[in-house]
């Protein structure tokens, strides 16, 4: 889903050394998509803090709701299914007030600025650009020169010169 959505491979894939991620089928996928797999050290759930935070988050809100509507442990499965839809919805702190959809969307918009290139800049490994949306001078490696708008460009402004020079001899 998040290589469709992104149109993006997923190069690496981190986790917590549990049988779940290192079962041999798991495994085989991994290495026929080509995906490197990266582990945790054994029994240090501080190498995966976000992650075992939000685990904990999960807990607590599926046993708070567990708990308010009367229901036990069998309805597990669909309590956290709903509390990890409430926590991708609702705005958090460290998304700075945005919700992780939003978030998630916006790494999808296009990241490109038009720009003109300038040159190369010195003791940089890189290109020099004038970013006129922005009215400053960037300098940047990720550069994709669109060619032909350059020749059209050039093309169309030839042809309104020779119109000019065409309706000042008449």
């Amino acid at each position: 889903m998040i290589e469709t959505q992104s149109g993006r491979k997923i190069k690496t894939l981190r986790s917590d050394n549990g049988g779940e991620y290192k079962s041999d089928p798991f495994l085989k996928v991994c290495q026929d998509e080509g995906i490197v797999r990266h582990f945790t050290v054994r029994e240090t759930p501080q190498q995966n803090g976000v992650a075992e935070r939000m685990n904990r988050t999960l807990l607590e809100k599926v046993r708070c709701m567990l708990s308010n509507a009367g229901l036990g442990k069998a309805f597990w499965a669909e309590a956290i299914t709903y509390a990890s839809h409430l926590i991708n919805r609702l705005p958090a702190a460290a998304n700075e007030g945005k919700t992780p959809m939003e978030v998630w969307e916006s790494k999808l918009d296009p990241r490109a600025k038009k720009a003109l290139f300038m040159g190369f800049s010195t003791g940089v490994k890189g290109y020099r650009l004038w970013c006129p949306d922005e009215k400053k001078f960037v300098v940047s490696r990720d550069v994709t020169f669109d060619e032909a708008a350059m020749v059209n460009q050039n093309k169309h402004e030839g042809e309104i010169e020779a119109t000019k020079t065409m309706s000042s001899s008449k």
